[in-house]
């Protein structure tokens, strides 16, 4: 098996030149510095990040390539989509990832400290991070600044404390303050990264994939964050809009933060390290949310070994903790889902600052590439029984 998807990525007209041309660090540096600059708390996508993906695309000329369509706000979900190929509904791939990040409403405080009501998994676990309250302007149409504090933990208490500006009130979002910073020598990526690095994965993988014949949707949800909770309703709401709009895949990719050490609910992964390179884990959760069917997996196993003949690293995270996100959405409409995604240290700012690698974003992006052109294959008809 591993020869034969060798042998169909290599039948491919100049992919790996392509590869290398389009997925370089120096674009991902540029798009993601984009994305990580503009505040994103859940539910202001369409006013926030979604103008700032669409600039990048039009730049770029993605969205003036064959087949190749983009919605800022598909259908009012709240969710955009970049969709590649002729059928408007049923796209044979689907590539998920998140667009919003996590934040905080305010509750009524006294002596100018604010209590703050989770709208996400909370895990800082204690001391105080730099952080903005963030109000919707009317006649801008975009998010402005209307306070700048700390978020402080002190046991059980979460609360907001501004010092420039106020008074606070209902509307608004507290989100942790942060700058994207790449060291160029060590490849760490350090800035909210969640999940950022895997849309912007996504942007690169589709400058690849609109060169040849296929049917992708690449959606880039809002709402993915949520009220903290452990049923699969409670949070991903966003996507639950979206995936009422197509036909069943052939194969959804989600992809989302790999946890690179332990954290609250699980342990982190044995023998990876951000730098190795993307990765691929077999359940979600623990569990609660996703496990990829038997036949999906081994075929992942076979393609991640391909793969590392041609230098795109695939590795396998067994044991792992991997968070539920957009696979609980998929699930309604596909047994066939993939988690692979990127490792990152203190999601959600749990003890310091996320931090992931460069190399994995790009690693990532080109999983992106291969994967998707080999579900188009006659490999993946006959292997995995496809129904077309």
């Amino acid at each position: 098996m591993i020869d034969e998807i060798l042998a169909t990525l290599d039948a491919v007209p100049d992919l790996f030149p392509r590869l290398d041309q389009e997925i370089t660090a120096e674009r991902a540096h540029r798009y993601l510095a984009a994305l990580e600059s503009i505040p994103t708390p859940s539910q202001t996508a369409q006013w926030t990040r979604v103008p700032v993906v669409e600039r990048l695309l039009r730049d770029d000329g993605v969205l003036a390539a064959p087949g190749v369509a983009w919605h800022r706000n598909i259908q009012s979900s709240g969710n955009a989509t970049l969709t590649l190929g002729a059928s408007r509904r049923a796209k044979r791939v689907w590539l998920l990832a998140h667009l919003d990040q996590i934040s905080y409403l305010l509750d009524p405080g006294a002596d100018g400290v604010y209590p703050l009501v989770p709208l996400c998994f909370h895990m800082q676990q204690s001391g105080r991070r730099p952080a903005l309250a963030l109000g919707h302007d009317l006649a801008s149409g975009s998010l402005a600044v209307r306070a700048r504090g700390d978020i402080v933990v002190d046991g059980p208490a979460i609360t907001f404390h501004p010092h420039d500006g106020g008074p606070l009130g209902p509307g608004l979002r507290v989100v942790y303050e942060s700058r994207l910073d790449w060291d160029r020598a060590s490849g760490e990526l350090t800035g909210y990264l969640d999940d950022s690095v895997a849309c912007i994965a996504m942007l690169l993988a589709a400058a690849v994939l609109r060169h040849y014949p296929v049917e992708v949707l690449m959606g880039l949800t809002d709402e993915e964050e949520g009220a903290p909770g452990d049923a699969n309703q409670s949070f991903c709401r966003g996507g639950r809009r979206l995936v009422r709009f197509f036909e069943p895949p052939d194969l959804a990719i989600v992809s989302d933060v790999h946890e690179s050490v332990a954290m609250l609910r699980g342990p982190g992964p044995r023998d990876l390290h951000p730098g190795d390179g993307a990765v691929f884990a077999e359940r979600s959760s623990s569990g609660r949310g996703t496990a990829t069917p038997p036949h999906l997996y081994a075929f992942q196993q076979a393609m991640a070994a391909a793969v590392g003949d041609r230098g795109i690293r695939l590795r396998e995270n067994w044991g792992g903790y991997v968070s539920r996100s957009e696979d609980i959405n998929a699930t309604i409409m596909t047994p066939n889902i993939a988690l692979i995604g990127f490792l990152c240290s203190n999601r959600h700012y749990a003890t310091d600052g996320p931090r992931a690698h460069m190399d994995d974003l790009l690693h990532l992006a080109r999983v992106f590439v291969c994967y998707t052109l080999l579900v188009h294959s006659d490999l993946w008809r006959r292997t995995m029984g496809a129904r077309r």
